[in-house]
């Protein structure tokens, strides 16, 4: 999905579904913050969830740490339209992201969102399951992979 922002972003049907549950909860005029972290910390969807040394949603391997939460859009952001929601990105962010597709995964192993940046590696199965990583938020708290 994409708009006036020059980012484009592929937001999974079950992300989607997902992310406007948890906005349910969230003051109107809030937005989904998707961002590169610096250093690996912990991340995930303003809950205050850490994700262990690995870092936050989409983590892992040896490429880029991503996390998500619910902010207020800032100056400058870039911000795409989902159906009913946005998804904002600062400008340093923006070109990591920039074409990355955002799913919600859920299995026995890791429950969470799962960013998976354009120039990752391409992973099957057996990779998912290694090192998918992902930050699951809401009503259950975290499942980290």
């Amino acid at each position: 999905m994409s708009d006036s922002s020059g980012i484009t972003l592929e937001v999974s049907k079950e992300a989607q579904d997902q992310v406007r549950d948890l906005m349910k909860s969230q003051k109107p005029g809030m937005a989904v913050r998707v961002y590169l972290q610096s250093g690996g910390g912990g991340g995930g969807c303003g809950s205050g969830c850490s994700c262990g040394s690995g870092g936050g949603c989409g983590s892992g391997g040896g490429g880029p740490s991503f996390g998500m939460a619910f902010d207020k859009p800032r100056n400058g952001d870039r911000v795409v339209q989902v159906d009913g929601f946005s998804i904002v990105v600062d400008d340093l962010s923006a070109e990591m992201l920039n074409g990355a597709r955002i799913d919600y995964v859920q299995d026995l192993n890791v429950s969470g969102f799962k960013i998976t940046p354009t120039n990752a590696p391409t992973s099957g199965p057996e990779h998912e399951a290694e090192g998918g990583g992902g930050c699951g938020c809401g009503s259950g708290g975290c499942g980290c992979g």
